[in-house]
C-alpha cells in the first residue's frame, strides 16, 4: 500500500491517534478520575436522559456540521471539548468545584457524539471495498476496549487522591496534543484512494443540506432502513438487561468485539458483495434472536421474590433480584449479558456497514450515518424510557419484550429489500440504485471495482474544485 499524506491508510491514522488522545484516555480513566463505578445499568443505550437526548441531537447536527464545517473542524472542536472536559476534572481535585466539570461534560458529551458521526462518515468512505468492514469494526472496537480497560481500573482501584490527581494531569497533557493531530487531518475532497479515485465531495450549503435531509426521508431505501435502526435499541432498552458485577461487564464488553469475525466475513472475497451482505444480515439476526430469546428465559426464570419488603425502592428490589439470579442461574445470566454485546454490537456495525455500500458520495454518506446515530439514539431512549415507568420493572411481564422482540424480527426482514439491492460497484446514489452490476467497470489493484462513470464524474468535480 502506497503511503501519501493525501492516502486512506495515513488519514485513517491520523483519525486514529486522534480518538486515541480524546474518546479513549476519556473511556479508559473516566470511571477512575471521577470516583464513579463502572455503569451496571444499560451500557449500550443511556438511561440518564439529558446524555441520551444529546445523542439524539448529536446526530442530526453531526449531518450538517460534517458537510458544512468539514471533518477536521469537528475533530478540532471535539480535542478542545476533550481538553476542556479533562481540565475540569483537574480543577474538581484541586478546588472541589463541580459546575465548570458539569458544564466541559456536556460540551464534551455533544461533542463526542458529532465527532463519531463524522468518524464513521470517513471510516466507511476512505477503504476501498476489501477493507471497509475490517476498518469500521478496528474503530468501533477501539472504543469497546478503552471502555472495558476502563471498568476494569475502576474496579480494582485503590489509589490515593494525589495520584488520580496526576493520572489527570498526564491524561490532560496527551489531550493537548489532539488538536496538533486533528489540524493534519486533509479535507475530505483531497483524499485519493490508491485506484486513483477521488472521493465524491460535492460543495453545499445549509439550504441545500435542509432540504436534501429532508428528502433523505423520502426515500425508499432510508425508510427500509428506519425500522433497523430503531427497533433493536428498543429492544435492548425495554429488555432492560442489569449488570450485577464486573464479570458480567467484561463479558458483555468481549461479546461487542465479536464484530471482528463479521467483518472478515463481510471483506474476503469469497463471494459477490450482495450474497457477503445477506449472509452477515442472516448471522446479526440469529445473534439478535438468541440474544431476544435468552433474555426473555432469564426474565421469566422462576424466582422466590416473597422477602420484597414493601418499602423497598427500585434500587433494593433490583439487588435483590440480581443476587438470586446469580445464585441460581448464574450461567444463563452471563450468557444473557455475553449475547447481548454480541447483538447489541453486530447490528450497529451490520448497519452502518450496509449504508457504507450505498454511496461514494461523503454528504449523502453523512446524512445516512449522522440519522443512524440518531435514531438508534432514540429507540434505545424510548425503550428505557418507556419501562423505567413501569412500577418494579424488572419483576413485571415480557410483554412489552415480546412485542419489541417482534418488531426486531419484521425490521430484519425489511432491511432484506435493501441488502437485496447491493451491488460490487459503487456507482450508487441515494437516489439511484440498481440491482445489477454496471458493465463499465474498472477492477482496482486491491481487488476492489468502480465504475468509469463514477470514475469520471469525481476526477471531473475534483479538477474543478467542486
Amino acid at each position: 500500500m502506497t503511503l501519501r499524506y493525501n492516502s486512506p491508510a495515513v488519514q485513517l491514522s491520523l483519525l486514529a491517534l486522534t480518538l486515541l488522545l480524546t474518546t479513549a484516555v476519556r473511556r479508559l480513566l473516566n470511571s477512575f478520575l471521577m470516583h464513579e463505578p463502572p455503569n451496571n445499568i444499560n451500557l449500550t443505550y443511556d438511561s440518564y436522559l439529558p446524555t441520551s437526548i444529546i445523542s439524539c441531537v448529536a446526530g442530526f447536527a453531526g449531518i450538517f456540521l460534517a458537510n458544512l464545517a468539514g471533518i477536521r473542524s469537528i475533530l478540532l472542536f471535539y480535542s478542545f471539548t476533550s481538553i476542556l472536559y479533562l481540565s475540569s476534572i483537574v480543577v474538581v481535585y484541586q478546588y472541589n468545584h463541580y459546575t465548570f466539570h458539569t458544564v466541559c461534560n456536556i460540551l464534551n458529551s455533544a461533542g463526542y457524539d458529532i465527532s463519531r458521526v463524522a468518524t464513521l462518515v470517513v471510516v466507511l468512505a476512505y477503504p476501498s471495498e476489501r477493507w471497509k468492514a475490517r476498518a469500521l469494526a478496528t474503530f468501533l472496537i477501539l472504543e469497546y476496549f478503552a471502555m472495558t480497560m476502563g471498568n476494569i481500573i475502576a474496579i480494582t482501584d485503590h489509589s490515593s487522591e494525589n495520584s488520580r490527581l496526576h493520572s489527570a494531569i498526564a491524561a490532560l497533557c496527551l489531550a493537548c496534543l489532539s488538536p496538533f493531530v486533528a489540524v493534519a487531518i486533509a479535507p475530505t475532497h483531497d483524499v485519493v484512494r490508491n485506484n486513483g479515485v477521488y472521493l465524491i465531495a460535492r460543495k453545499t450549503t445549509l439550504r441545500d443540506e435542509i432540504t436534501e435531509t429532508i428528502r433523505l426521508f423520502k426515500n425508499k431505501y432510508m425508510l427500509l432502513l428506519l425500522p433497523y435502526m430503531f427497533c433493536y435499541p428498543f429492544l435492548f432498552g425495554v429488555a432492560y438487561i442489569p449488570f450485577p458485577n464486573i464479570e458480567a461487564i467484561v463479558l458483555y464488553d468481549v461479546g461487542r468485539l465479536i464484530v471482528v469475525f463479521t467483518s472478515q466475513m463481510l471483506d474476503v472475497q469469497w463471494a459477490s458483495r450482495r450474497t457477503r451482505g445477506l449472509m452477515a444480515l442472516l448471522v446479526t439476526s440469529i445473534f439478535c434472536t438468541v440474544s431476544s430469546i435468552l433474555t426473555i428465559v432469564m426474565r421469566r426464570a422462576h424466582m422466590d421474590l416473597s422477602g420484597i419488603q414493601p418499602s423497598w425502592g427500585e434500587t433494593e428490589i433490583l439487588a435483590y433480584v440480581m443476587d438470586i439470579a446469580l445464585s441460581e442461574y448464574g450461567a444463563l445470566m452471563y450468557a444473557t449479558y455475553f449475547f447481548a454485546g454480541v447483538a447489541s454490537s453486530s447490528v450497529e456495525f451490520y448497519g452502518f456497514w450496509v449504508m457504507g455500500t450505498l454511496t461514494n458520495d461523503l454528504k449523502a454518506s453523512a446524512r445516512f450515518v449522522g440519522t443512524f446515530h440518531s435514531v438508534m439514539s432514540i429507540g434505545g431512549l424510548a425503550g428505557i424510557e418507556l419501562v423505567t415507568e413501569i412500577p418494579h420493572h424488572y419483576t413485571t411481564s415480557n410483554t412489552l419484550t415480546y412485542v419489541a422482540f417482534g418488531m426486531s424480527l419484521i425490521s430484519f426482514m425489511v432491511l432484506f429489500v435493501v441488502v437485496t439491492s447491493i451491488t460490487d460497484t459503487n456507482d450508487w446514489t441515494l437516489g439511484r440504485m440498481r440491482n445489477s452490476s454496471a458493465p463499465d467497470t474498472l477492477s482496482s489493484p486491491d481487488g476492489s471495482s468502480e465504475t468509469v462513470a463514477v470514475i469520471a464524474e469525481v476526477k471531473y468535480q475534483h479538477h474543478n474544485n467542486v
